[in-house]
């Protein structure tokens, strides 16, 4: 994936401070695909407060240098895209809250955002969702993690899927054999859950993982 400026010129309406905090935000997007939180661009400057960051990036947002890609509703530091850099080739998909990987919880299909992928996935059958628990741990899943999910019902033991049991929703791989279906987590001091509902149903299936250094 290639990152092409946009705008030469963009850096001459700026003030030193905010021509700074906007290169560090370029960078930590080129490196990682999302913007930096608030909190870790007052830790790189050695601000303060964190109203000083709030307050460049309100300007930056005013001056055309960053963009948000989150909902209307998001004030979160990731939510911005520097519009300096534009994703050649690079689809954006929703993310619609998080996942439990852990017991199943109670989840909502709401929108909190996008996340750039890579072109190898169809925005269109895939989303993400943000992991919360350490019942994945053993084979890499971690909280904090975003899966991403292709949408499907159709999936074979081994995989590791994005259930629905009973109105609640969890990562777990899938197994089925001759004592039935089961959501088995990759955490050694966690037991699998055996399917005996039938509130039960497969809402896709995970096919990749950005994470957050």
């Amino acid at each position: 994936m290639v990152l092409v400026s946009s705008n030469k010129k963009l850096p001459s309406l700026l003030t030193e401070q905010q021509a700074e905090v906007l290169h560090y935000i370029e960078h930590v997007f080129q490196e990682q695909g999302y913007a930096p939180s608030y909190r870790e661009i007052q830790n790189h400057f050695g601000y303060k407060s964190v109203g000083t960051v709030q307050d460049h990036v309100r300007a930056l947002i005013q001056k055309g240098a960053l963009e948000k890609s989150f909902s209307k509703h998001s004030k979160k530091a990731r939510a911005l895209v520097p519009k300096n850099l534009s994703r050649q080739g690079s689809p954006r998909i929703p993310i619609y809250g998080e996942i439990a990987a852990g017991g199943p919880r109670e989840s909502y299909a709401t929108e909190l955002g996008s996340l750039v992928v890579s072109e190898e996935y169809n925005p269109a059958e895939t989303f993400a969702l943000r992991v919360v628990g350490t019942s994945m741990v053993d084979i890499g899943i971690f909280e904090g993690d975003y899966v991403i999910v292709a949408r499907t019902q159709k999936v074979k033991s081994g995989d590791i899927v994005v259930a629905l049991l009973d109105g609640e929703t969890t990562v777990k791989k899938y197994r089925k054999d001759k004592t039935g279906v089961w959501l088995v987590p990759e955490n050694s001091n966690l037991k699998p859950i055996q399917v005996t509902s039938e509130n039960f149903q497969i809402q896709g299936r995970v096919v990749g993982l950005q994470r957050k250094y």
